[in-house]
């Protein structure tokens, strides 16, 4: 079900009023089945194996917080990052084999072959949400190793913590700490439930009315660059920066929305990155659970800056590729991260250079020189992180920095006005004034029915029959 579905806005309108119509533990058990069910209307078979996965981790960390030493870590951790490997990376290990060796052992065929004798199936199929409850149970298990995580919990509240629907096909990545002290106290405010109606309508306005309407536009480009002229193709990449923002921070404008809805805060997950002035702010702005976990369970682990300092370069780029190759099993998302942690490493090297504190004086154009410089390179990636391949991804910048001749797509109005959207909607993420602290307030209250409306009559009008979330396949 996605959430932009009539068949969840129903789905979820039966949930909330049962959820605050039950009492104590039987309100846990209630929203876990709920959550169960909504990964089940995607796959029943796969709803159970992940099901089976939630019991085995919560299994493992009882055996770990009783001893921290345990084999049983090293276990949690192989079948955790085992199955991410089977069901996300097979292939793509596969045909790196077939094109290094060309044996025949290692084509599509012989493991379409296979999996049909043993399986009675021709394919593997990626489950979803895998990268999202993945890394969220292995912090949480690393946590519990490192005497970081002492709540000892239930199946039940473990359960609702991997599964809670809101936020399970794509975040926020929440961890232990942002999550099971609510649970002790299950009550919304009238704040939360009013911020919460209005992130639902936000979200929906990022969403539908503006990454929806985007995506038939600049999709057909990424997909054969070389029918569209530069200029189609540069405004492609930016008008790509345009939906990967409202649909991304969108969806998680609607779990933050729905989990206050039914007494969950949810960590944000975007604040105002495209008015980021290097892109090392722009990754504490940018997806911030994802950048915390990497931060903390990768870079950390692996010396962070307290190292040499090219080993300190080393330990960026590392660390963004992988960051890279954990949203897709290929190699344009392994450039993608490469090029972000290389970038990562200049600007370190330039401070190092300039010899200057971190935190200086803001000086307002050196901050816009920064926001566009930022702004620039992050477009500049964009093909990397959406083209199918790399001679994709190479031909839309090539195509764009020579102007090469050829057709010319419609609309390209469409692409501006949601650029400036956009950056209207980043600069709003900057005021929290106004609605978000004032709920209090009939002005608020009027606001929010208002923007409401506004964005129902906006669905109603613009509405182009939707698309799945972008990270839906991560």
């Amino acid at each position: 079900m996605k959430f932009t579905s009539l068949s969840f806005l129903l789905f979820f309108i039966v949930v909330y009023a049962l959820h605050w119509s039950i009492r104590g533990k039987f309100r846990l058990v209630f929203l876990f089945l709920a959550s169960f069910v909504f990964y089940a209307a995607w796959s029943i078979p796969f709803a159970f194996h992940f099901l089976t996965l939630v019991l085995i981790n919560h299994l493992l960390n009882k055996q770990i917080l009783k001893n921290k030493n345990s084999y049983w870590y090293t276990i949690s951790l192989f079948i955790n990052f085992g199955n991410l490997f089977l069901f996300k990376y097979f292939y793509f290990l596969w045909s790196l084999l077939f094109q290094i060796t060309g044996s025949i052992w290692f084509s599509n065929e012989s493991v379409q072959v296979f999996l049909n004798s043993q399986f009675g199936f021709d394919s593997i199929t990626l489950p979803l949400a895998i990268s999202f409850y993945t890394f969220q149970m292995v912090a949480y298990t690393i946590d519990v190793k490192r005497g970081n995580a002492n709540e000892d919990p239930s199946f039940l509240q473990f359960g609702l913590f991997i599964f809670f629907f809101p936020q399970l096909v794509a975040g926020p990545i929440v961890r232990h700490g942002e999550f099971f002290y609510q649970l002790e106290v299950w009550h919304a405010k009238k704040e939360q439930l009013l911020e919460g109606y209005y992130l639902v309508f936000l979200g929906l306005l990022k969403k539908v009315v503006i990454a929806d309407n985007l995506s038939p536009i600049i999709e057909p480009i990424f997909q054969n660059p070389d029918s569209y002229d530069g200029v189609s193709n540069a405004l492609a990449m930016f008008g790509y920066a345009a939906r990967v923002f409202c649909d991304f921070s969108g969806y998680t404008d609607l779990a933050r929305g729905l989990g206050k809805l039914l007494g969950i805060n949810l960590p944000e997950n975007f604040h105002a990155p495209y008015l980021s002035a290097s892109v090392r702010e722009l990754w504490t702005r940018w997806h911030m659970t994802l950048a915390t976990w990497i931060k903390d369970y990768i870079y950390f682990p692996l010396g962070g800056s307290r190292v040499s300092e090219w080993r300190g370069y080393f330990n960026l780029i590392l660390t963004f590729t992988l960051a890279g190759f954990w949203h897709g099993a290929n190699f344009t998302f392994i450039i993608w991260g490469f090029l972000h942690g290389l970038m990562l490493s200049i600007e370190r090297k330039i401070e190092i250079i300039r010899n200057q504190p971190k935190k200086e004086t803001v000086v307002l154009w050196k901050k816009w020189i920064g926001i566009i410089y930022t702004f620039l390179f992050f477009v500049i990636t964009i093909p990397f992180f959406n083209a199918p391949t790399v001679k994709n991804a190479v031909s839309m910048l090539w195509r764009s920095f020579v102007n090469a001749p050829g057709e010319r797509i419609g609309q390209l109005e469409k692409i501006l006005y949601s650029i400036l959207l956009t950056f209207l909607l980043n600069y709003l993420q900057t005021k929290h004034s106004f609605p978000r602290e004032s709920w209090t307030t009939k002005f608020s209250l009027v606001f929010l029915f208002l923007f409401s409306f506004v964005v129902t009559v906006l669905l109603g009008y613009l509405a182009p029959g939707g698309t799945e979330f972008i990270y839906f396949q991560f």
